[in-house]
């Protein structure tokens, strides 16, 4: 049965952290933890067995071991490589996925003690700035503890999100996403710039918002700005030129195109067609 870790967590602090790679066989020595242990796959296959369980951490895989629990190297493998990371964290317990609640309360985290289906391309990115930060002449425990958490925390959005795909729940991120466009469809956005601004991977969002919304993320622009263009061919003075650059769409001959496609009739025809009229 799948194991997760609940809680409100407390106390979260940094211990150590670290990057191991080897192109030699290698495999992880036989320890039980006063801490938490955290890893990050990067290269090759890791095999473990803990507390009685056999766990292989492959790259782009998350595998998080509690305090006090036995695990050592199950079998050596050549060419492996992972971050790690030792922490402390009051206030959390071991259940099974069956029995956690829904995620309606944002203080009660959940983090997996295995995953395999997150991107961790910010939560790397975490872990290489704690690298730099811990290797500073005189390194604050505040720092450190706060990169640790913003790690965890990144990591327990992921599973949520992750989570409520599975159980095929609408992905709350769309409404935000949808948002941030409606709020700036007046300048130039790319799927880069959102991915960024929202934390995840290019691919990953694009995919999700043409799933969730029907379509993509230009698709969904090209229509906020057309609707907008509409309202303003109706309710202003301005040339077709300026109405293009005030929805975000630098070529006036661009901007006709897809309004002729978009209504099946010209700007200018429009306009002339409906007049103008006093915007409410």
């Amino acid at each position: 049965m799948e194991k997760i870790l609940i809680g409100r967590p407390v106390e979260i602090h940094f211990h150590w952290c670290g990057y191991l790679h080897s192109k030699e066989p290698w495999k992880h020595d036989e320890r039980t933890n006063l801490d938490y242990e955290l890893m990050i796959g990067i290269e090759g296959k890791v095999y473990f067995n803990i507390a009685g369980n056999e766990v292989i951490l492959a790259a782009g895989e998350l595998l998080l071991i509690p305090p006090n629990t036995h695990f050592y190297g199950s079998r050596a493998h050549g060419n492996v490589g992972f971050y790690w990371l030792h922490f402390e964290m009051l206030g959390m317990e071991q259940a099974s996925v069956q029995s956690a609640p829904r995620f309606n309360e944002p203080e009660r985290w959940q983090l997996p003690l295995y995953e395999k289906n997150l991107i961790l391309d910010n939560e790397l990115l975490l872990l290489q700035q704690l690298q730099t930060v811990k290797e500073m002449e005189f390194p604050t425990h505040q720092l450190l503890d706060a990169y640790t958490a913003t790690l965890l925390l990144s990591v327990k959005e992921k599973y949520l999100l992750s989570f409520q795909e599975r159980q095929g729940e609408k992905h709350f991120l769309i409404d935000y996403v949808k948002e941030y466009l409606q709020r700036n469809y007046q300048r130039k956005i790319t799927v880069g710039e959102l991915a960024n601004y929202f934390g995840y991977n290019k691919a990953y969002l694009s995919n999700l918002f043409s799933r969730e919304v029907g379509q993509t993320v230009t698709q969904y622009l090209h229509t906020l700005r057309l609707e907008r263009g509409r309202q303003l061919l109706l309710t202003s003075n301005y040339s077709i030129r300026e109405v293009a650059e005030r929805v975000g769409i630098e070529d006036e001959k661009y901007f006709s195109r897809l309004f002729q496609k978009q209504f099946q009739i010209a700007p200018r025809s429009y306009r002339k067609r409906y007049g103008l009229i006093n915007e409410m």
